[in-house]
């Protein structure tokens, strides 16, 4: 996977160098092989751009031809999330996506742990090895900076449309995910518009509902808040046992549509 998985951003920083020589990049998608094939559900989160700013590199200023000059210049979200989450950068960005992964993890269609269980998930000891178990997705695919808004992300694939295309691509190449949140203003409907583009019959939402849908593989896509919290109304703890009754009432829906 990991192999062909750099194949396709070789191939899409081709692209992207040849076409839109300003356009920056990251490595993003499964954190660890071998952890996400022995879990028990797949989760992909999305996100719409990595505040890493300082690491942007525009690809003209790469040699694609040569690994050791992408390792040098591309950010690898994957890495960093395996091996530098202990820093405090973004700590509350991934604190909440461990949070969220343990609960997904574990909750069935009566319970899901409770935040007491849940809090200490998000601790230093336990985030990266409950984000090794999930994938993360990028949508615009180079570091940003700290907002973008609905409005900004629909301008980014204005003018990078086939950027959605190489994305859906990527999300085919995870087989059978169980759960898609997508974190943050305008991140689903930008979700469901490239698998759209993508032609990915797999994805083809059978239920719809206001904050999520099923799709005819059994995935659940999921429209929620981003994991900075930034919703006065949210806490860590509403925002997790949020997260976790939309998620069992789509599996009420999901019991519903098999039956």
């Amino acid at each position: 996977m990991a192999s062909i998985e750099h194949d396709l951003f070789i191939e899409w920083m081709d692209w992207l160098k040849s076409n839109h020589p300003e356009h920056g990049f990251m490595y993003d998608g499964i954190i660890s092989q071998s952890d996400w094939e022995l879990a028990e559900r797949h989760i992909l989160f999305v996100l719409k751009d990595y505040n890493a700013k300082g690491n942007s590199v525009s690809l003209d200023e790469v040699d694609i031809s040569d690994r050791e000059d992408i390792k040098r210049k591309i950010f690898n979200l994957r890495y960093y999330l395996q091996k530098g989450i202990n820093e405090p950068k973004n700590w509350r960005v991934w604190d909440n996506v461990s949070r969220w992964t343990y609960g997904l993890l574990h909750l069935t269609i009566d319970s899901f742990p409770s935040y007491r269980e849940v809090d200490v998930q998000g601790n230093a000891y336990h985030r990266s090895s409950n984000l090794k178990k999930v994938s993360v997705l990028d949508l615009k695919k180079e570091p940003g900076t700290a907002r973008c808004s609905k409005q900004q992300l629909n301008q980014y694939f204005r003018k990078y449309p086939q950027n959605q295309l190489f994305t859906s691509r990527q999300i085919e190449l995870y087989g059978k995910i169980d759960y898609v949140v997508c974190c943050g203003d305008g991140v689903y409907d930008a979700f469901l518009q490239t698998i759209q583009q993508g032609k990915l019959k797999r994805y083809e939402c059978l239920i719809n509902r206001p904050n999520y849908c099923i799709t005819k593989q059994g995935t659940i896509i999921i429209k929620y808040i981003h994991p900075l919290l930034l919703h006065k109304k949210y806490c860590k703890e509403s925002a997790y046992s949020d997260l976790m009754r939309i998620v069992q009432n789509a599996l009420l829906d999901k019991v519903k549509l098999i039956t």
